[in-house]
């Protein structure tokens, strides 16, 4: 009974090590995606320029920063525009996520931060139309004058 007991304090320390250090990572990836929607709010917000804006986002973060788009909605919440950068092998590749195929409006990570106003991970799902890879999302409302007007996402990786 005393080993039970005592394995069992050790699975759970070494449970709470590894959540901690989960917790730390993603609190990288937390404060990168921040700083990113700070910018987007701060200047003009528009799909000229803004597939750059993404791709400049992403190209400088560690590789463990799989993908990340951001997500202009129309007046209706709808998306009309979401250019998807992400790694493919050693480059940067792109995608236009508003493609009707993939479904945008209907993706979770997308739907959680418009109705709920909150920035949100996602649980691991596969990416298909997207990343085609399991990962996880962190999704951030972006608010100008008082309204939801893209979401901004960065994708991460998981095994």
């Amino acid at each position: 009974m005393a080993y039970a007991v005592g394995l069992l304090l050790v699975v759970s320390a070494c449970k709470k090590e590894n959540d901690q250090d989960d917790l730390n990572s993603l609190l990288v990836y937390e404060v990168a995606l921040d700083a990113f929607v700070a910018d987007l709010q701060a200047q003009p917000l528009d799909s000229a320029g803004l597939s750059n804006r993404v791709r400049d986002y992403l190209a400088p973060q560690s590789g463990s920063f799989f993908g990340a788009t951001v997500a202009l909605l129309d007046s209706t919440r709808k998306v009309y525009y979401s250019p998807y950068w992400y790694r493919l092998n050693d480059i940067l590749a792109l995608k236009n996520l508003a493609d009707p195929a993939y479904q945008i409006d209907e993706q979770e990570w997308l739907r959680r931060p418009i109705d709920s106003g909150y920035a949100i991970w996602t649980e691991p799902y596969f990416d298909a139309g997207g990343g085609e890879v399991w990962m996880r999302t962190r999704a951030v409302p972006v608010v100008i004058n008082s309204e939801i007007v893209a979401v901004a996402t960065t994708d991460v990786k998981v095994q």
